[in-house]
């Protein structure tokens, strides 16, 4: 449709950069002069953007761009965190045997250098983030787009698991020397191992509670 054709370009500008995060968008009138269409067809397509997270609306102000990624369709819902493991361990076992296998020294100094700062930080929402961070780089060494992708995606709906884990006594020590086991088999090339440590991390996550 005339809709879905422009959200698909305007979202396309927001994810290289065209319109930033934090930039104003063109008004309705300027962007249907602009694509050649009527008022209404450009403001639905700016909901879209909007149910998308990548845009909010202020009253008399316009449309802001808010992010440059869209929000996966599995952030709209609630999954058991059991569920998620599973996929997880479709997804970031494999993950980190392609590591092993496909890592460049970039790689492995930037994963060092992630489980060096969540080594030495105490705030527990930032170490989150680096958590996933470390996870999302792992993914990375795969050079494959599509794993960095989806498992961004994940460790995005597991936030808040992720923090409520990472608090429970004696976790905090296990889950480093769990990162430290499958960086160390990525340094080594050592594929099997990295997906045995990945699988054991992942599943020592499931199993911790608060």
């Amino acid at each position: 449709t005339v809709v879905e054709d422009i959200r698909t370009q305007l979202v396309s500008l927001i994810e290289s950069g065209r319109f930033k995060v934090n930039d104003r968008l063109p008004s309705e009138n300027e962007l249907a002069r602009s694509f050649n269409v009527s008022r209404p067809v450009i403001r639905e397509a700016l909901s879209r953007l909007q149910a998308l997270g990548l845009t909010t609306s202020k009253n008399g102000k316009g449309t802001y761009v808010v992010s440059n990624r869209m929000i996966s369709p599995l952030l709209l819902s609630r999954f058991p965190t059991s569920h998620l493991t599973e996929v997880r361990m479709y997804l970031e076992v494999p993950s980190a045997r392609l590591a092993a296998s496909r890592r460049t020294p970039a790689h492995v100094a930037q994963m060092g250098g992630i489980l060096d700062a969540l080594d030495s930080e105490d705030d527990p929402v930032r170490r989150n983030e680096i958590d996933a961070e470390f996870h999302i780089c792992v993914a990375e060494a795969t050079r494959n787009p599509l794993f960095v992708r989806l498992i961004r995606e994940l460790t995005s709906i597991l936030k808040a698991q992720a923090f409520a884990r990472s608090v429970v006594p004696g976790r905090r020590a296990d889950a480093s020397a769990e990162h430290r086991a499958v960086y160390d088999a990525i340094v080594q090339r050592d594929a099997d191992g990295a997906g045995k440590a990945m699988a054991f991390h992942l599943n020592a996550f499931d199993r911790a509670r608060n």
